[in-house]
């Protein structure tokens, strides 16, 4: 099936039968891209406040919702990266349709959709079982920490090798941006990035070693970067959490750079995330130092291959992609 198709009815796949009115079908407006949203905020996952936005831009034709007599009941993503790459997001069925069978059939109506491609997921500790019946391999451990942005100035661990200098990501080439990130992710996504870096209340940072060039010219090279966006705390918390998402950066000394100036900006009293891989122990011991707590975690699986530079990686970008 060709990406984003639909069934016959040019918009539901077919997921019906003769005993009730069950369908899968593409969605289609903003709003049912907020109820997905809202599910997720419900079960505690805490997404970035514009990320469906971003994922929409990237694939406007990887999000599924289940209705049953034409009432919502589930959903999930399928967010694509070009002909070779997918990552599996936002799988939810609402609690009281759970273990019916309804979340399986709409998983295999939409993995109908995806091809031949290399996916990614993260899997709650529950379901790791489940996917690998499905072909799918697991890698790390994503561990979820939680903080709160402190008034002190004394607060970062320390770092006797801030050799780069941090800049605003609008003072770096776009393109050479784009390839540093693909460098780590294993992919090619500006469309994403683009929306990323745009968002409302985001710090987007660069780590560049500067190189002097002829007469006022001057070179750089990209050796990391970091973001910071706003995320959902909770189910109808009437404030936002920072998410620090991603830091990639090329050493130790560059993350642990990145991470300082990050966390720095979080408000006095509001709580942040990041997501660590646990097979990246410069980057465990760097929240390690910090004293954030441990709070979840889940595992990161693949079908294919891991294309992930998983030292590289001290922030996951995003859970809800997997890189």
């Amino acid at each position: 099936m060709e990406d984003g198709a639909r069934g016959d009815d040019g918009q539901s796949l077919k997921g019906t039968d003769k005993t009730e009115n069950f369908r899968v079908r593409l969605m289609t407006t903003p709003s049912e891209f907020s109820l997905l949203f809202e599910w997720a905020i419900a079960e505690g996952w805490c997404p970035c406040v514009y990320d469906a936005e971003s994922y929409y831009k990237q694939d406007p034709t990887g999000y599924y919702l289940a209705e049953l007599d034409g009432v919502p009941i589930g959903g999930l993503g399928t967010v694509k990266f070009g002909a070779d790459v997918a990552s599996i997001t936002q799988y939810i069925v609402k609690p009281p349709f759970r273990g019916k069978g309804y979340g399986y059939r709409m998983w295999q109506e939409v993995m109908k959709t995806i091809g031949d491609r290399n996916l990614f997921l993260e899997s709650a500790p529950a379901q790791r079982s489940n996917y690998e019946k499905s072909g799918f391999k697991s890698s790390w451990q994503t561990i979820r920490f939680r903080g709160v942005g402190r008034t002190d100035d004394d607060h970062a661990v320390n770092n006797a090798e801030d050799r780069v200098t941090l800049v605003s990501v609008d003072k770096v080439n776009f393109d050479d941006f784009c390839a540093f990130d693909q460098k780590v992710s294993g992919v090619s996504r500006p469309t994403l990035l683009k929306s990323w870096i745009n968002q409302p209340g985001s710090i987007n940072l660069v780590a560049v070693d500067s190189i002097e060039g002829i007469g006022q010219k001057r070179e750089y090279r990209i050796a990391g970067y970091g973001c910071s966006r706003l995320c959902y705390e909770g189910y109808q918390s009437t404030s936002f959490s920072r998410k620090i998402a991603p830091i990639f950066a090329e050493s130790s000394a560059v993350g642990l750079q990145l991470f300082n100036a990050l966390v720095a900006t979080v408000p006095p009293e509001i709580p942040f995330y990041i997501d660590v891989i646990d097979v990246n122990e410069n980057a465990m011991q760097i929240v390690s130092e910090f004293g954030l707590e441990s709070i979840s975690s889940i595992t990161h699986m693949f079908t294919k291959c891991n294309s992930v530079q998983q030292n590289m990686v001290y922030g996951v970008a995003s859970c809800d992609i997997g890189f």
